[in-house]
Order: C-alpha cells, then sequence, then structure tokens
C-alpha cells in the first residue's frame, strides 16, 4: 500500500537533494521494462540519420519507456513510505535474437524520507535561477526574430528554418506549424515550397512534448479535409500518440469530422505503453462505438422511370447525393454506403474488432504477471 501519491516523489541523479536533509534511507529499488515493438526494428540504421524523421521518433519512444521505467521506480518508494530516490541510474540494453530487436530499461535509486532544512526566501531563489548559456541565448535571439517575422507576415518557413525549429524543440511554432501543414495540404498542386512544409511537419510535431503535440495533431484529424485529417493520424501513429481522452470527444462531434476520424486513429495508432487501467476505457470506447452508429442514409419512395414502368420503388440518398436504388451499395456521386463510409474508410466493426484484440491482449498479460 503506499503511503503517499508516488507522482509526488523526488528524483535526482545526485546522491544528495539542495536544500533538503534526508532522514532515514529505505534501500534501493529497482525496475526493468522491455520493449520489442515494430518500431525498433531497424533502430541501429535509423540512429544514422541524427536528425531524421525516423530518428526523432526512436527518441521519442525511448523517453517515453524512460518515464514509464521511472513510474515504476517511485511507485516502489511510495511503498516503502519513501518521498524521494536519489542515485537514479538508467540504463538501456539492446537485445537481439532471432531477427527481434528488443530494449530492456534498467532503472536503480536508493529510496529515502527528506524533510526541507527551511523554506528559502524569494532572494535566495532567485538568487538559484540559473543562467543561460551563450548557445542557449542565441536559441533565443532566434526564435524571437522568427516570431517577429511572423508577426509582420514575412516569415518563410524554410528548410534551414524548419530545422532549427525541431532540433530546439521551440513549442511555441506549433499553432503556425499546423496552419502551414494545413494550408499546404489544402493547396491544389505541391511546391517545392509546399514539399518542404510536408516532409519537415512530422519531425517538428515530434520533437515536441506529446501534450503540446497532441494538442494541434488531434484538432487537425477532425479537419474537414481528408488529406488534413490523414497526414495528421499518420503523425500520431509514428509517435505512438493515442489519446484516449481525445478520441472519447471525437467520438461525441460531428460524424464526419470527428467520429470517422476516431475510428482510423483506433485502428492505426498505439499507446507507447498500456496500463491495467486502460482496459475499462478500452471496453468503455468499444460500448460507445457500438450505440453511435447507424444508417445515415434517407430511404423513400419514388414513381419508376421507363416508359413501361408503373408504380413505386424504394431508393436511398445520402449526403445531398444522388439517388440509389436499394441494390446499389455505393453513392454513384459521394461514393459513401448507407451508413456514411467509403469503401477504403474504417467501418466501426474494424475499429470494435481493434477495441476488442487489445482487451484481450491486455487481460492476457496482466493476468498472467
Amino acid at each position: 500500500m503506499a503511503y503517499g501519491p508516488a507522482q509526488d516523489i523526488i528524483t535526482s541523479a545526485t546522491p544528495r537533494l539542495e536544500g533538503q536533509e534526508v532522514q532515514e534511507y529505505l534501500g534501493p529499488v529497482s525496475s526493468h521494462l522491455v520493449a520489442g515493438t515494430n518500431i525498433f526494428s531497424d533502430i541501429a540504421a535509423s540512429f544514422s540519420d541524427l536528425f531524421g524523421g525516423r530518428s526523432k521518433s526512436y527518441r521519442k519512444q525511448l523517453e517515453k519507456i524512460n518515464e514509464e521505467v521511472i513510474g515504476q521506480l517511485k511507485e516502489k518508494a511510495a511503498n516503502r513510505g519513501a518521498n524521494a530516490l536519489v542515485g537514479l541510474q538508467i540504463d538501456n540494453d539492446q537485445i537481439s535474437g532471432q531477427n527481434k530487436e528488443m530494449f530492456m530499461v534498467t532503472a536503480s535509486a536508493t529510496a529515502v524520507r527528506v524533510e526541507s532544512r527551511s523554506e528559502p526566501s524569494p532572494k535566495r531563489e532567485a538568487e538559484k535561477e540559473e543562467p543561460i548559456t551563450a548557445n542557449e541565448m542565441n536559441v533565443e535571439e532566434k526564435t524571437v526574430r522568427l516570431r517577429r517575422k511572423h508577426e509582420n507576415g514575412t516569415l518563410q518557413l524554410s528548410d534551414e528554418n524548419w530545422r532549427f525549429l525541431i532540433e530546439n524543440r521551440v513549442s511555441d511554432f506549433a499553432g503556425i506549424a499546423q496552419d502551414t501543414v494545413t494550408g499546404s495540404l489544402e493547396a491544389s498542386g505541391v511546391t517545392p515550397r509546399q514539399r518542404t512544409h510536408l516532409n519537415n511537419g512530422p519531425d517538428y510535431f515530434l520533437s515536441l512534448s506529446d501534450k503540446k503535440a497532441k494538442e494541434h495533431l488531434y484538432e487537425m484529424t477532425a479537419h474537414d479535409n481528408l488529406e488534413v485529417a490523414d497526414w495528421a493520424i499518420g503523425v500520431l501513429e509514428e509517435g505512438n500518440m493515442l489519446d484516449l481522452s481525445q478520441v472519447e470527444a471525437l467520438l461525441g462531434e460531428d460524424f464526419y469530422s470527428g467520429q470517422k476520424p476516431a475510428l482510423e486513429i483506433l485502428t492505426r495508432v498505439d499507446k507507447s505503453y498500456y496500463e491495467q487501467s486502460d482496459i475499462p476505457r478500452l471496453e468503455a470506447l468499444k460500448l460507445q462505438i457500438e450505440r453511435s452508429f447507424g444508417k445515415r442514409a434517407e430511404v423513400f419512395e419514388v414513381e419508376k422511370s421507363g416508359t413501361f414502368s408503373s408504380g413505386t420503388e424504394k431508393v436511398w440518398q445520402i449526403k445531398e447525393g444522388a439517388r440509389n436504388s436499394m441494390d446499389r451499395d455505393y453513392c454513384s456521386e459521394t461514393g459513401l454506403d448507407m451508413y456514411g463510409f467509403g469503401k477504403t474508410e474504417t467501418k466501426p466493426e474494424e475499429a470494435i474488432q481493434a477495441l476488442e484484440t487489445k482487451v484481450s491482449a491486455l487481460h492476457r498479460r496482466f493476468s498472467s504477471s
């Protein structure tokens, strides 16, 4: 049983904490996590491209795995009554065998109880502010110059500027990046400049924190332009950024700009890691899908056409499209079926099957642990 919230555990790679005094050493704690997914299958080759999109994605996955293993350490420390971890060490080992690549992450630290020596005064807090290095200052200055150009309407997101934003993870350009990529996808034809935006956009969003990236990418998935929505889902897929809360919200929105993208996300996008608490949420999503989708076409009777025809016949119509005979599966104008889906679009039953598979896999995993 935990003595305190695990998320409140202070963590340090050093043997002591500034301003804190160790009251009790509670012993070492360690945690192990093995990751073996297709995203790591060619990681050795991909890391040679230091700034490529694939290596950005791998780095993001490794960061998430490290966060998970530290989270496990905090849980163990909290169970011992600790409020801090000192001497944190994280080791990443690559395991190869039978044409598969796996990574084992091991984290260890010492669980301790600490107490603050004294409450620092505002003056002392200000004195402890870290100075900014020359390189950091250069980044801040260039960011300011780019921001001014944007405000003046003269900003050109060249390949060089994109690389600057990516390599320095400049998150306050996320809205500009979203608008730039969206405009490029909506344009008829792709110019070299637009191609630059579309090539760099994924790397940029993958360089940001999950929270910031999801804020913009999930908004793009609800765009009425299908190319914009598909582009955003592709980036979410590469970054393993499935957000169950965002999907729940989309399923409660408009059919075409919310519910349909939600189905696509559920069949294509994964989380970096799953927890036992995800099981009831996935089951709730499955139930929500089962209740939310039905026929969207209007069925009505019309006079039969033709010289030798008489009486009436039933036809169906969807989204201001053509009137179709009942034996036609897809509208001749919209390309949609009676349920509002195109031939290649993800159907509710596909998303339900994907959710059932995930739930079964999680039950199997956690029941055997």
